[in-house]
Parts: structure tokens; C-alpha cells; sequence
């Protein structure tokens, strides 16, 4: 994902961005148990089929569990082909090949945490779905740091080579010291996991990822850790992407996404993996990214 707090977030992309990037693997495909209740709303490649490109090695989003998909992308689509009447099918492709596999109609759409941008709407057309962003996490029962400008001054946990491991010494750094205050210390880690256990031993007062890895670390720390930040921050757009010029498909998936707000499913999908519905003016900024 290319602007993506693994990325370099989406990867997985972000001006405002996050610290993710997506993932590696071997192009299989996987079905999935979640049946169709109606007949299909729309035409795919193979009938009663709907094929999902997905790049398997970006967890929480995007991950085998036990050898079958899972994530939220995987939860996501389950449920939109319920939606469509359509039973999905995933396919497992590394995100450096994803949309040059929806070109080459490899699949009907892409559910793999694709951040919006300008050069990718040049290529795709997109179906935004959903926002992530960054979260703070702080030890339980530690001050509350809800914003980037709370961490002047502290020592912050990033992933290597990730957009905030540039962003928070350089331009947030910036306004700290414009505030009259310190600048925040970022120590940098291989992985995220290594940037928590930091954490948990007081090298650091606060680590900053993406905000659903961030969920999932909380989670597993059984209550030592917790989410500071309420808002994510450096939020970006993503979205489902479909060949570039297929309206119906586009369409369908669009009025699929509001069947999915109607029922409830959309924001429990969202409540659970830490992520919001995207804002109109987090979309105009990340369609402003290259």
C-alpha cells in the first residue's frame, strides 16, 4: 500500500499518512465460507463469482489465518458479495502487481487497503470505503498524548523508513519548537512489534502506528497498553478500486456500501479494526498525493 504506515501507507500512502506497507506472496486463490443470499446484482468474470485481488501479508487488514483469508478487507468483502449475491473468491497478489492485475482483468476488484491518490485514479477507478490513519499508545494509566503535538518533547516508537518516522522529527518537530516547545524524539524499529515491546520497557513514552496495527497491539498487551488518541491522525482515504470505465461494477459496489451502512455491518467492521468512514475532505486531500 504505498503511503501506508508499512508503507512507505498505500503503501498502503500518505502526505498526511500513516506508517503501513503492503505485502508479498504467491498469487493463489482462496474461496471464502460466506455464501450469497440473492441472485447476482452485476456481471463479473466468472458467474456467481466475485474475484477480490488482495495482497494476503498485511495484517489486520489483509492475512491468512489457519490458511484462509482473513482481516478486514477479507470481513468487508464477505460481506459486500452477500450484498451483490455474489460469493467472493480471493486471490492472493503481491500489492506491487495488484493494479496492473485488475488491468489485465486478473479480477473483478481490489479490497486491499489501496490509499486514493491522483496517480492511482489515473489508473483505477475507486469506490472510497473507508480511513485510516495513525493512533498514539501510551502504558495504561499514562497521560493521555491525543494529537501529534502532544508528543513534543517525547520520545515516540516508529516503524524504519515509514512517512512518520519523517514527518514527526522534521515538520511536527517544526511546529513544537514554533510553540516554544521541544521536539519530539523519534527512535525508529524494524517492526512494529519491536516499537511496542520498546514501549512496554520504557524506552519510549509513546509509540505512533497505524491505527488498526495499533488496536491489535493493545489488545494483545492484556490491558498494559492503551489507545491514547481518539482521532486518527494523518488520516487518508482508501478505496476499492475496479478496472478503469467499468461503471456497473463501480455502481454496484457503491450501492453495496450503503446496503452494508443500512444494515450496521459497515460501522461494527469499523468500531472492531479501529478505522472510520471517510471524511469528503480527508478524500479531496489524499487525491491531491502522486
Amino acid at each position: 500500500m504505498n503511503i501506508s504506515p508499512k508503507s512507505s501507507l498505500l503503501a498502503g500512502a500518505a502526505v498526511l499518512a500513516l506508517a503501513l506497507t503492503a505485502c508479498g506472496g504467491n498469487g493463489g486463490a482462496a474461496g471464502s465460507s460466506a455464501e450469497p443470499a440473492s441472485a447476482p446484482k452485476v456481471a463479473t468474470n466468472a458467474a456467481g463469482v466475485l474475484n477480490v485481488g488482495i495482497d494476503l501479508t498485511y495484517p489486520p487488514y489483509d492475512m491468512l489465518d489457519g490458511g484462509k483469508p482473513a482481516g478486514f478487507d477479507v470481513e468487508f468483502m464477505d460481506a459486500m458479495s452477500a450484498e451483490l449475491g455474489l460469493k467472493p473468491q480471493y486471490t492472493d497478489t503481491r500489492f506491487a502487481q495488484i493494479v496492473a492485475g485488475i488491468k489485465a482483468d486478473r479480477f473483478d476488484v481490489i479490497a486491499s487497503t489501496l490509499y486514493i491518490s491522483s496517480a492511482r485514479d489515473k489508473e483505477v477507478d475507486f469506490v472510497p470505503y473507508f480511513q485510516t490513519g495513525n493512533s498514539i499508545i501510551v502504558k495504561e494509566g499514562a497521560a493521555p498524548l491525543a494529537t501529534a503535538q502532544d508528543l513534543c518533547g517525547k520520545q515516540v516508537g516508529v516503524v524504519t523508513a515509514t512517512v512518520i518516522a519523517k514527518i514527526l522529527p522534521a515538520a511536527e518537530s517544526d511546529k513544537c519548537k514554533a510553540a516554544g516547545k521541544s521536539a519530539i524524539t523519534v527512535k525508529e524499529f524494524p517492526t512494529d512489534p519491536e516499537a511496542t515491546q520498546a514501549l512496554l520497557s520504557g524506552q519510549v513514552d509513546a509509540q505512533m502506528t497505524d491505527a488498526a496495527v495499533a488496536k491489535t497491539a493493545v489488545e494483545k498487551s492484556k490491558g498494559r497498553l492503551g489507545l491514547s488518541s481518539q482521532e486518527l491522525v494523518y488520516p487518508i482515504a482508501v478505496g476499492l478500486a475496479v478496472q478503469e470505465g467499468n461503471a456497473e461494477m463501480q455502481k454496484a459496489l457503491e450501492d453495496g456500501l450503503e446496503a452494508m451502512k443500512a444494515s450496521g455491518k459497515y460501522d461494527e467492521l469499523l468500531t472492531k479494526y479501529n478505522l472510520e468512514a471517510v471524511d469528503p475532505a480527508v478524500l479531496e486531500e489524499s487525491m491531491k498525493q502522486a
